[in-house]
């Protein structure tokens, strides 16, 4: 859990300072309703005055490269290198730099938490009512009361633990952004229209400026926002409600949980998942990466290749993962994933599912007679093994030699 994991060492602040510049009465007013807004509207006092800034568009994205290039850490560049290694991602893609261009492409405004201030965008027009201001100020007071960089820079690294954090963070502004803005009559709404009416305000995103960027980052960033806010109106909405701030004392450890927030309620917990390290050791393999991908990384890995509904069922019986990237001099790096289902029939459907995306994009490799469980692809240089056993299907990709090797180890063989 994130409120009992190591703490990371302390960012290091090396940031210049922000323009100072006085804010128009305009935006004076705005932000004292914003703060007060959100402050009543979260039950939590304010402990210090945020302050807030306005930045022209190239500002803007300055300084999110800059507030990026501060938080970047060796877990991040271990992440893209196991995104290329598995297909995920492009050659020579650089999360940092993707999640940069996002950032600066899709918000208006954004609080900083190494600033201590929200930032906005004057070239947007900036914010034209208190809605888009409440949701940052909410972020501030999560910053005040619960330490957001401690919160989302826990060790041991996890993408999925990570992606369930920000989708308590931006779930927990979210609904109190609604409930500002629209009033007693959205709460009253019952949550499944509220969560598709979500669904469709994100279509048109997806088609738009998500189009530009592979599904796994769109399906992710659209998480944290959708499906954070159907987890905390959940929670909001139980008899008895239950409380935000215990949540974020004792945060959802996985995606899974924020996706089935009775999964939260219960305790229940992703089943532990390793690979023979010291055996990929033995044979000259040195551990890069290694990671959770979760639910939702399974669901957004899907989308590149299956229609949504299918990926959604695909990944809906999710028990567990974790991925490796292992690399050796002169060799090309080596994927290794191993998935967890609920059940047996769990993860034939993952199997499936997972083989109709290679199917569109690689070419079969001498899948042989048990192809009801072993498949293999090959794109370029790169061979992909997929191998199903009861409740367990593991994903290898390297060279041809490699793979084979790898998928021996990976089963313990």
């Amino acid at each position: 859990m994130l409120a009992a994991a190591e703490a990371p060492a302390p960012a290091k602040r090396s940031l210049p300072p922000l323009p100072q510049r006085p804010l128009s009465p305009r935006l004076k007013s705005l932000r004292q309703r914003a703060a007060e807004a959100a402050s009543r509207e979260r039950g939590l006092e304010w402990r210090d005055e945020v302050g807030m800034t306005e930045l022209s568009g190239w500002e803007y994205g300055t300084r999110t490269k800059e507030i990026a290039d501060v938080l970047a850490t060796d877990d991040l560049k271990g992440l893209s290198r196991l995104a290329v290694a598995g297909g995920m991602l492009p050659d020579g893609t650089d999360l940092s730099a993707l999640a940069v261009s996002f950032t600066a492409v899709t918000a208006g405004a954004t609080y900083s938490p190494l600033d201590k201030q929200v930032l906005i965008v004057s070239e947007r027009g900036g914010p034209r009512d208190t809605g888009l201001l409440t949701h940052e100020f909410v972020h501030a007071l999560q910053d005040q009361h619960f330490d957001l960089l401690r919160m989302m820079l826990a060790r041991p690294f996890s993408f999925d633990r990570e992606e369930a954090a920000f989708a308590l963070v931006e779930g927990d502004a979210v609904s109190v952004e609604r409930r500002v803005m629209r009033g007693e009559a959205w709460v009253k709404r019952p949550l499944e229209e509220v969560a598709r009416e979500e669904d469709e305000r994100f279509a048109s995103y997806r088609k738009g400026i998500g189009g530009f960027f592979p599904p796994l980052l769109t399906e992710t960033f659209i998480f944290r926002y959708r499906d954070g806010l159907r987890f905390v109106e959940t929670l909001r909405r139980a008899r008895p409600a239950v409380s935000l701030d215990e949540v974020f004392s004792r945060p959802p450890v996985s995606s899974e949980q924020i996706l089935h927030p009775e999964k939260y309620l219960a305790g229940e917990t992703p089943r532990e998942v390793e690979a023979d390290v010291k055996g990929f050791a033995d044979e000259g393999w040195r551990l890069q990466a290694t990671t959770p991908l979760g639910e939702i990384g399974v669901r957004g890995l899907l989308m590149a290749g299956v229609a949504t509904d299918e990926a959604r069922r695909a990944a809906a019986g999710w028990g567990g993962d974790r991925s490796f990237v292992f690399e050796r001099e002169g060799r090309a790096p080596l994927f290794v994933w191993k998935t967890i289902w609920d059940t047996p029939r769990d993860a034939q459907e993952f199997f499936r599912a997972y083989n109709e995306m290679l199917r569109r994009r690689a070419a079969p490799a001498g899948e042989g007679p048990g192809a009801d469980a072993a498949r293999a692809w090959r794109e370029g240089e790169a061979v992909t093994r997929v191998r199903v056993e009861g409740d367990t299907v593991t994903v290898v990709r390297g060279a041809e030699d490699d793979s084979a090797l790898a998928l021996r180890l990976a089963l313990g063989q």
